[in-house]
C-alpha cells in the first residue's frame, strides 16, 4: 500500500467516523438507541455504512485487560494519582465502564500484586473488577518484578478461544512486552484499543501502531500534571533528615534510603519519582552521606545498617537555614513590638 493510499484510507476512516457520531440535526434523540444508529446510516455511502456497522459490531462484546501492577505503580509514583481515584473523572474503572458500557463488557480483569498496591480490593469488587492476584518478589516497586504481564498475555489468548464472540480486546498498560499478544489478535481479526501513559512508554518503539485505536492515560484519567523539581525540596529535605536525626539520636533505629523516599513523598506531597531525584542530588552535592549503624534486632543480634547521615557540608547548610529562620523571626519580633 502506498503512503498516499494509507493517508487517504485514514482520512476516509476518520470521516466515517465524524459523519455517523454527528448524524444530522433531523435526528430523533428519543428513540431507542438501536433505532437512532439506524437512523444515522441512512445518507451515507455504501462502504461508510458497511464500515460504521463493522465498527459498532466490534464493540458489542469487549474484554478489556488492566496490567495493573504497571499502570498503578507508575501513576502513583509520577504524578501521585491512584487510578482508583474517589473522583469519577478520574477513577480508571469507571471511566472505562463509562466508555464501553455495561452491556458490552463481557469480561474486565486487572492483574497485580495486591499485598503490595495500596487497593481495596472491596472497592474494585464493587466495581464489578475481576481481580487477578500476582505474586511479586517482594522488592520496592523500583525493583519489583512480577508476571502480572505474562499472566494477562496468557488469559487474553486462551479467551480467544473460551469466548470466540469477543471482536474487542482493550489493554491498559505502558508495557512494550504487550505487543506480541496486541499482534496476535490483530492477526485473529479482533479490533484491538490500547490505553498507556506516554511518558512510561518506551522510547524505541511507537506502541500506539499495533492497535487500532489509542489514548493516552493522562487525558483519559484527567490527571494532573504538576512541574515540580526536585530542587524545590532540596532545603526542606535535608531539614526533615536532620530533624528526624535529632529525634532519633538515642534510639535503635536506622534512617533507610526506601523508607525516606516514601516520607519524602508523603511529607510533601510530592511523586515518589521525584524523591528519588531528591535524594540523589544530595548525595552527588556531599550534603548526605550513606553510613553505618549497628542496630540490635528482635532476637539481640546486631545488624549493620546502611543509614543516610548529614555531611558536613549538609550540617553547614542546615546551620546558614537556622541561622536565617532565626533572623527572620528577629526582625518581625522587631517590628511588633514597635
Amino acid at each position: 500500500m502506498t503512503e498516499s493510499r494509507k493517508i487517504k484510507e485514514e482520512g476516509e476512516v476518520e470521516e466515517d467516523n465524524r459523519i455517523f457520531n454527528e448524524g444530522t440535526e433531523s435526528d430523533n434523540h428519543d428513540l431507542p438507541d438501536s433505532m437512532r444508529f439506524f437512523t444515522k446510516l441512512v445518507g451515507l455511502s455504501t462502504e461508510q455504512t458497511v464500515r460504521a456497522l463493522n465498527k459498532k459490531n466490534k464493540l458489542d462484546n469487549v474484554a478489556i485487560f488492566v496490567d495493573y501492577d504497571n499502570v498503578y505503580w507508575t501513576l502513583m509514583n509520577n504524578y501521585s494519582h491512584n487510578p482508583d481515584h474517589e473522583d469519577p473523572d478520574k477513577n480508571l474503572f469507571i471511566k472505562l465502564w463509562g466508555k464501553y458500557g455495561q452491556d458490552s463488557i463481557r469480561t474486565f480483569r486487572a492483574y497485580a500484586d495486591f499485598e503490595k498496591v495500596r487497593t481495596e480490593l472491596t472497592s474494585l469488587q464493587k466495581k464489578r473488577i475481576q481481580v487477578r492476584h500476582v505474586y511479586s518478589n517482594g522488592k520496592n516497586a523500583d525493583n519489583r518484578k512480577n508476571s502480572s504481564d505474562i499472566e494477562l498475555c496468557i488469559d487474553a489468548i486462551e479467551h480467544t478461544y473460551k469466548d470466540p464472540s469477543i471482536t474487542c480486546y482493550v489493554f491498559v498498560t505502558a508495557d512494550s512486552d504487550m505487543i506480541p499478544i496486541i499482534s496476535r489478535l490483530m492477526y485473529k481479526n479482533k479490533h484491538v484499543e490500547l490505553y498507556y501513559l506516554s511518558d512510561a512508554a518506551p522510547q524505541h518503539i511507537d506502541i500506539t501502531s499495533f492497535v487500532h485505536d489509542s489514548e493516552d492515560l493522562l487525558t483519559f484519567l484527567n490527571v494532573e500534571v504538576e512541574k515540580i523539581t526536585a530542587d524545590d525540596y532540596i532545603q526542606p529535605s535535608l531539614l526533615f533528615i536532620h530533624d528526624w536525626h535529632e529525634k532519633h539520636k538515642d534510639d535503635n533505629l536506622f534512617l533507610g534510603l526506601n523508607w525516606l523516599r516514601g516520607r519524602l513523598s508523603k511529607e510533601f506531597s510530592i511523586p515518589v519519582r521525584t524523591a528519588s531525584e531528591i535524594i540523589e542530588k544530595l548525595k552527588v552535592n556531599d550534603l548526605v552521606i550513606e553510613g553505618r549503624k549497628s542496630i540490635v534486632t528482635a532476637d539481640n543480634e546486631v545488624e549493620v545498617k546502611t543509614s543516610l547521615t548529614l555531611t558536613d557540608s549538609g550540617k553547614q547548610q542546615i546551620g546558614s537555614l537556622v541561622s536565617e529562620v532565626a533572623a527572620t523571626f528577629s526582625r518581625s519580633t522587631n517590628k511588633l513590638s514597635r
